[in-house]
């Protein structure tokens, strides 16, 4: 038997899929099919190579040395060493630019057929073997458990292939898995009550998870949260091992594959970039001395393109099989309700025996995180969240096919919880799947998704809080980019709820969630203003440098007369300021409309004593830019490229400023907007009048209203220069030391320090420390300082009073 598996074993080596390996397949079956030959193989040198010192081998020699690893090698992925004869790639996958979408289809069935035909001999294989039971059963799952230890390190971002499984093998293993976890995947079976989270937390665990990121627990945590002898056990069972070994072996095979094919489209569009960047130069080298090597380079660019594009189709081919895409849809639903149950009983998993996903009850969560939750492996959530963010936009069409609401349950609930899920940037994650969903430009949506959307109960109540909450609780991911990756996700985010506001029950729920917890919704508030006024104003400082090197280079003879690498460096630069002024205008805009539609509604947060001056000044500050003197300088050619519609933003701008008016009762908002010195202007004011009436872009009520408050502002104005004049010079001690104001709500600071309570207010918003010692501080430690207050009101009566006396003076 010895000398039989040894020949069986290297049948395989340098196959492709294409290879006729069916015949060693049904060999190697028939002989495990009888129980003595499956112990031998088990107990065979070659079962699993260096068994008793695993860490002397690698992933790489494992995959060439173990008695099944070469049979699960060949793939359509590519590899370091070659996909295996025969060679199908110039076959199959060459001429990629020019070959049709039904011609690419043909060689992905015939390909994923034989791809299949390998997979269900491998399963039959270790299906079989299972079945033996005893230390056949074991030796399977310690194959498994190989395998996996020796492959841990292509959980890394970067991975060496010469040192690690191919892909192919990797992938393969993970298909094999999925298909014995099948019998337990339906959540209402009943079956998935075998599944202890407590596994992770045992001696027993057969996962090498040593150095794996957890939910919510530090490494110290972890080690100190093992299970206790009296509660751990031996045999946790196989339905509970075959589900962290499949979760396990998706995590470094197909959910990695998925992974890598992420990163090489962006490296693919970013060699596509470079592409139209070098033809853009031809005109330039075209019979200069140089031009051999600008054509060689230009081939060469060409070539890595499209290798990287064959590449891109032998991903698609084997990740996007349809099977496979079902049953790893099936596994993560189940990890969904799994997680879910988890939580739901307080980490009491037995407990929940039973338990469907329609008896969770939000308000029951546990206030911390159980251990059983917190402890588990960080890729359980990632792999979820990859794997449907890849179905999402490769496979949308899979998404009819698997029921959803659990998955979208589980997002909505954590997104904005970081309790249970630390890691920001994962739960950032939740909302990309979700903004594939809603409708697209077209306003395309399939009836499934849109149910999620518009009935399912848990997204009608708490998806807009989660989302607000979860803009609130990005402001710092962690990540050495944070500032810059804040404003994606809020841009999508931004997305989500632009659509969600349209739909009844959400827009119900958001306005219930800024008058219920109006503090929150003043930090969001906040967030948005900052995010609006950063990204719009660094937009307005490149439009007049795009629209500068637009009339550098209409002079085409001036042009022309430049040195070349002149030339080159101001164009190089024309394209980044062009890519820059694109996002960040994409960006602005959509926080613009957040405040446009929203305050419509919910106007009174943006009244609140520490918003309405921020506000007034933001809206001065775009309006002066808008219809100031100054707005021929943001004119560029072809702005519908850039997103670029100063006319749908003083619309926007318009709009917001009627909107928070006309729920100005106690015209705190006029007041800001006169009190703002750097911005406020009235002949812009009156401008913008105009404009937006000889443009008929709003009625002839809202122009007029526009005027009514024009008329206020300007009165206002009057007023407080009058009562600047009669104050006078104001005494230290009155002044604001942030803002060097007068005062008119001081408190005092736990530092010792007093402040308006608006502006300290206001800083909190964004940092919760005091700004003088940088300690902790809450609005709740401020404390009213009366006795500044009232002198701080005998002042300004006395001023006021001596300059009416003298102004009566004046005139007696």
């Amino acid at each position: 038997a010895e000398r039989v598996f040894d020949e069986l074993r290297v049948a395989p080596r340098g196959a492709s899929p294409l290879a006729d390996i069916a015949e060693h397949l049904k060999v190697m079956y028939q002989l495990v099919s009888v129980k003595a030959f499956a112990v031998a193989l088990v107990k065979h040198k070659r079962w699993i190579p260096m068994r008793s010192h695993l860490s002397a081998i690698n992933g790489r020699q494992f995959e060439t040395e173990s008695a099944l690893g070469l049979f699960f090698k060949p793939s359509v992925l590519p590899d370091i060493y070659g996909v295996g004869e025969p060679n199908f790639v110039d076959a199959y996958f060459s001429n990629v630019t020019t070959r049709k979408k039904r011609d690419v289809e043909g060689s992905f069935s015939m390909l994923r057929g034989c791809t299949n035909t390998l997979i269900e001999g491998l399963y039959q294989i270790i299906f079989v073997m299972l079945k033996h039971g005893g230390e056949v059963r074991e030796g399977v799952l310690a194959w498994f458990d190989a395998a996996l230890r020796v492959n841990a390190g292509r959980g890394k971002m970067r991975i060496d292939l010469r040192t690690l499984a191919s892909h192919g093998g990797a992938h393969n293993m993970s298909a094999v898995a999925l298909r014995l976890a099948l019998p337990f995947l339906d959540p209402s079976g009943g079956k998935y009550d075998k599944i202890s989270p407590a596994y992770v937390r045992s001696r027993a665990c057969k996962l090498n998870l040593v150095d794996e990121t957890r939910l919510a627990m530090t490494t110290d945590e972890v080690s100190a949260a093992k299970l206790p002898a009296a509660e751990d056990k031996e045999d946790w069972g196989f339905i509970c091992e075959c589900f962290y070994i499949t979760g396990r072996a998706l995590h470094l095979g197909y959910v990695k594959c998925i992974m890598e094919l992420t990163q090489l489209s962006r490296d693919l569009q970013e060699q596509q970039r470079r592409v139209r960047d070098l033809e853009a130069m031809r005109d330039q080298f075209a019979g200069r001395p140089d031009q051999a090597r600008y054509d060689a380079r230009l081939a060469e660019t060409k070539q890595q393109l499209e290798e990287g594009q064959t590449m891109h189709l032998q991903f698609d081919c084997a990740l996007r099989e349809p099977r496979l895409v079902s049953e790893a849809l099936q596994y993560y639903r189940l990890v969904a309700v799994w997680l879910m149950r988890i939580v739901a009983t307080n980490g009491d998993y037995e407990k929940g025996n039973g338990y469907t996903f329609a008896s969770i009850k939000e308000d029951a969560f546990p206030e911390t995180c159980p251990a059983a939750f917190a402890c588990l492996p960080e890729y359980v959530v990632e792999d979820l969240v990859e794997f449907m963010l890849y179905i999402s936009r490769y496979a949308p069409e899979t998404l009819d096919h698997e029921p959803l609401d659990e998955i979208m349950n589980f997002f909505i609930t954590f997104m904005g919880n970081a309790d249970f899920v630390k890691n920001p940037y994962l739960r950032c994650k939740f909302v990309e799947v979700l903004r594939c969903w809603i409708p697209d430009e077209h306003g395309h949506i399939s009836q499934k998704l849109l149910s999620l959307f518009e009935v399912n109960p848990i997204s009608l109540t708490n998806l807009v809080p989660g989302l607000l909450r979860l803009y609130v609780g990005i402001e710092f991911t962690g990540a050495h980019n944070q500032f810059y990756e804040k404003f994606n996700v809020r841009y999508q985010i931004g997305e989500l709820c632009e659509y969600l506001w349209t739909v009844g029950a959400h827009k119900k729920a958001w306005i219930a969630l800024a008058n219920s917890d109006p503090e929150f919704y003043t930090k969001f508030l906040n967030m948005l203003i900052n995010d609006a006024i950063y990204l719009l104003d660094e937009a307005m400082k490149e439009l007049p440098k795009v629209r500068e090197i637009e009339t550098d280079m209409e002079d085409q003879e001036g042009w022309a007369a430049r040195p070349q690498q002149e030339r080159q460096e101001r164009e190089a630069e024309f394209r980044q300021t062009r890519r820059l002024l694109r996002s960040n205008l994409s960006l602005a805009m959509v926080h613009i409309r957040m405040m446009s539609y929203t305050s419509r509604d919910i106007a009174h947060p943006f009244l609140r004593p520490e918003m309405v001056e921020r506000v007034a000044a933001m809206l001065n500050y775009f309006l002066l830019f808008l219809a100031g003197p100054e707005r021929r300088r943001l004119k560029i050619k072809n702005p519908e490229k850039f997103g670029w519609d100063p006319k749908e933003l003083l619309g926007m701008i318009f709009d917001v400023y009627l909107q928070i008016y006309a729920a100005d009762s106690a015209k705190v908002f006029v007041a800001a907007i006169a009190a703002d010195g750097r911005s406020y202007r009235d002949d812009v004011m009156v401008e913008t009048a105009r404009v937006v009436r000889s443009l008929t872009m709003k009625s002839e009520r809202d122009v007029a209203q526009f005027e009514s408050l024009t008329t206020e502002v300007r009165e206002r104005a009057s007023e407080d220069e009058e009562e600047e004049a009669d104050l006078g010079e104001i005494p230290d001690d009155f002044l604001d030391p942030i803002l060097s104001t007068l005062m008119r709500d001081p408190v005092k600071l736990p530092s010792g320090h007093s402040c308006d309570r608006s502006t300290i207010t206001r800083h909190l918003l964004s940092d919760e420390t005091d700004p003088f010692s940088r300690q902790p501080l809450t609005v709740d430690q401020l404390v009213t300082d009366d006795e500044l207050r009232e002198n701080i009101e005998r002042f300004i009566a006395e001023r006021k009073a001596l300059a009416k006396e003298n102004n009566d003076a004046m005139h007696t």
